[in-house]
């Protein structure tokens, strides 16, 4: 365990034979939700087949918002179950990423993807983690994140994953073809097919709330909650297409200490 905490905390460096060593974190919510998903609904289902023959719905709402909060409660142990430290190791052959347990420091699993299999890379940014998406030629992805305690503007200005992931990708693009060179793939929200479907899905709204309106003219003003989300929507839209922008337009620099 004090091993594995001295990786994460000991300063990233560039290693003598050029390869760049830079230590996170990740974390997997969608396996956390698949475990706890299922435990939540089978509480909740043999709640409702306890408290029913006993009349006591009042007793059975207080459990209920008991089991619902637990979770939030002891989170933070809870996401240490399902995070690992990762130790990326990049050179100019490949992006190698080593998992390790959290505890013990064991390896866990480790993934080289050659620089010549990538086909395209996406990413995004949000509270704090960085979402890397990499889809290779061969038609598979691999969806990666990393826990970076940084703002926006530092992981793309200061040495992070990506500033590092980016200046490697450059340089493997700077003396290849067009069609070898692995792209810079734009969000869904940000294309041409994206904005047709979202001006398509604010039409239906708009025609959801008229039809509403005519037949249930009383809660009519309920439906009014779908502009929300599609307004959140735009502002992704902007937000992906910013940032798309603002990493085309970067020069990378090497990864120093």
């Amino acid at each position: 365990m004090i091993y594995g905490m001295q990786r994460i905390q000991q300063n990233n460096r560039t290693m003598e034979n050029k390869k760049t060593l830079y230590n996170s974190q990740t974390y997997n919510p969608l396996k956390a939700f698949l475990y706890a998903f299922p435990v939540y609904a089978l509480l909740t289902g043999l709640l409702i087949l306890i408290i029913r023959p006993l009349h006591m719905p009042g007793l059975g709402v207080v459990i209920w918002i008991v089991i619902s909060i637990v979770p939030f409660l002891f989170q933070k142990r809870f996401k240490e179950v399902f995070t690992r430290n990762i130790e990326l190791i990049f050179d100019n052959q490949s992006f190698i990423i080593q998992e390790y347990d959290i505890k013990n420091d064991g390896l866990i699993k480790q993934a080289t993807i050659p620089w010549a299999e990538m086909e395209y890379f996406k990413c995004s940014f949000s509270s704090e983690v960085t979402y890397l998406t990499i889809g290779l030629r061969d038609g598979s992805t691999n969806n990666l994140s990393f826990k970076e305690e940084k703002t926006q503007e530092q992981i793309i200005n200061e040495k992070s994953v990506f500033s590092v992931f980016y200046y490697y990708v450059r340089q493997y693009n700077s003396d290849k073809e067009p069609g070898d060179k692995i792209a810079l793939k734009p969000g869904f929200l940000t294309t041409k097919s994206g904005a047709f479907v979202l001006f398509g899905v604010a039409i239906l709204a708009v025609v959801a709330i008229v039809i509403h309106f005519v037949l249930a003219p009383k809660t009519f003003g309920l439906s009014f909650m779908s502009f929300f989300i599609i307004i959140g929507l735009l502002v992704k839209r902007k937000t992906d297409k910013d940032l798309y922008n603002k990493i085309n337009q970067l020069e990378p620099r090497p990864p120093i200490d």
